[in-house]
């Protein structure tokens, strides 16, 4: 399935290149920022500190909201979460104004690259909270998707908890999609050597695009070896799978951290990919 995803890519840049004169088209479109470069915020947070004892995750790959429904999904569906992870967040003027409408929320994004056709509008990943963060990290794959030849971005965020030295460390992730299993190994590497420098609670979760069985059976078997626990959710069949293998792309890992709520929010039409809530609390 690689192979053939491989194939289908490379003929597609062949064309597009065919179009143009110059090897560099694609960077008329996309401009792509060093990552020292790639983290922006906007909005004030709330509060100081995590309250241990709940905290309300939302988790979404919006599609770039650029589905009819996605505005009233979206402030529906996040309204009173502390956290909001989201995968394919889209700088336009639309975005902007509905996430600036949370009130007590900070933005953080980690931004993969610029659509320089529609005045650098950035994408990528990125966090809400109602805490500011005491860092944030912004990760880009080491390799670029075969037909954009832009990266995935990973941002990490490091949060106070109430009554707690360790923090929480909170990744909402992008995985590499139509690349090689080495390719998505090397992505998650950069998760891991993060998650090796921390020693309080963690939240890792977003599109992994975990879509082929190697892929699956590679993230679980990190997962396991770091202590992590897979949220099982309600529901969790109507997450998004890639089509062509049935492999579940959405997933949401902790450790140091008990869930007593999750479920997929089957009734939303806003993205190809279904919202996913969970409620969780520091382990004493």
């Amino acid at each position: 399935m690689d192979r053939l995803l491989l194939l289908i890519s490379f003929v597609f840049l062949v064309n597009v290149h065919a179009v143009a004169e110059d090897k560099d088209v694609l960077t008329r479109f996309f401009r792509i920022l060093p990552e020292s470069q790639s983290h922006t915020f906007y909005g004030s947070a709330r509060d100081r500190y995590f309250k241990p004892d709940s905290i309300k995750v939302f988790v979404w790959n919006i599609k770039k909201g650029l589905e009819a429904n996605w505005e009233p999904e979206f402030k529906k569906f996040a309204e009173n979460r502390d956290l909001i992870l989201l995968q394919e967040a889209y700088r336009t003027q639309l975005f902007n104004n509905t996430t600036a409408s949370f009130d007590g929320i900070r933005w953080d994004m980690g931004i993969g690259f610029l659509y320089r056709m529609y005045n650098n509008q950035a994408t990528g990943t990125m966090i809400g909270s109602n805490v500011d963060p005491t860092e944030v990290i912004v990760k880009h794959s080491v390799d670029d998707e075969p037909v954009t030849g832009t990266p995935k971005s990973i941002t990490f965020a490091k949060y106070p908890i109430e009554g707690q030295q360790d923090e929480l460390l909170v990744i909402s992730v992008h995985g590499i999609n139509l690349t090689s299993h080495a390719t998505f190994v090397r992505h998650m590497n950069q998760a891991q050597a993060v998650i090796d420098q921390h020693t309080g609670p963690i939240l890792f979760a977003g599109d992994f695009n975990t879509r082929t069985q190697m892929r699956t059976k590679y993230l679980m078997n990190m997962i396991q070896k770091n202590g992590f626990k897979t949220v099982t959710f309600k529901n969790g069949h109507l997450r998004m799978r890639f089509k062509f293998t049935k492999n579940y792309l959405d997933h949401a890992f902790v450790r140091g951290l008990s869930v007593s709520n999750a479920e997929v929010i089957g009734q939303a039409y806003g993205s190809d990919h279904k919202p996913l809530f969970l409620e969780m609390s520091v382990d004493q």
